[in-house]
This record gives C-alpha cells, structure tokens and sequence, in this order.
C-alpha cells in the first residue's frame, strides 16, 4: 500500500510533502503500516549536505553521499541495505531548509529520490522494495493532514 493511500491528504508523486506538525502522524502511520523507517537528520542547506544525510539515513555507501551517480546506483540496490525491510519510508524533517537554500538542489535531489520510488517496485519480486520518500516542509503550500481534509 502506498503512503499517499494511507495518508491522503499528503501533496506528490514518489517524493510526497508534509506539514512539519503532522510528524508524528506520518511516523506512527508509517511505520504502523509495516514500512521500516529512516530519518534524515538535521536540516541542510545544500546539495551535497542533504545528499550525504539522505545516504547517512538509508546505511548506503559514503560514495552515495558525495556522488550523484552513487547515489541512484544504492537506491536501485536498496535492497542490499535494507534485506530485512521489503517496505522503506524515508523521512525528511527540515526539507524546507533546502527548498529556500538551494531549489535547484532540492529539485535534484528530489528527482532521484522520486525515480527510486518508481524503479523499486516491480511487482513484488525477489529485491523489490517499496520505497517512499516524505519530506516535511513549512509553508509554501503545504497543508497540514488536518486542513487538507477539511
């Protein structure tokens, strides 16, 4: 089940936004529905910043921290990392940081994650995982769970 099916009033497609205040909603939904959960930590400012906290959150090689091309090479083998957790929900607390630092880094960085959350899943086969991204992000049109369903 996909996490924009759990929580609805969640905005996106493979990378999906939340409001900061519905964190713990987001976790104990998550993480309820049988999705291993992995935090970013801290907020960043700039590309190579988040893209090594993204790594660091989801145990994938240094390399996947300072190398784009590294990066989406673990997430196709997320699997490898993750052998016991066939469903993964990356949690982005802070994402706001990098959206008003450096959108052209968020949009990236987003870009791959979004394409991950695709090529994972193929149907439920040997090394398939559902993957999913949440970034929280304060402002810029994101509605809290309970606006979005009023």
């Amino acid at each position: 089940m996909r996490v924009a099916t759990l929580l609805p009033g969640l905005a996106g497609r493979g990378v999906l936004l939340a409001a900061p205040d519905d964190a713990e909603q987001v976790r104990r939904t998550v993480a309820g529905s049988g999705f291993a959960v992995a935090d970013v930590a801290g907020p960043a400012t700039g590309l190579r910043e988040a893209q090594a906290a993204i790594a660091r959150a989801l145990r994938l090689p240094e390399t996947a921290g300072r190398n784009l091309d590294a990066l989406v090479d673990s997430l196709r083998d997320l699997a490898t990392w993750w052998p016991e957790d066939e469903r993964v929900a990356l949690l982005w607390p802070g994402a706001e940081e990098l959206v008003e630092a450096d959108l052209p880094g968020f949009l990236t960085l987003t870009e791959i994650l979004r394409a991950a959350t695709e090529d994972l899943w193929r149907g439920g086969g040997p090394g398939d995982r559902q993957f999913e991204t949440i970034a929280f992000v304060r402002r810029h049109g994101v509605r809290s769970l309970g606006e979005a369903q009023a």
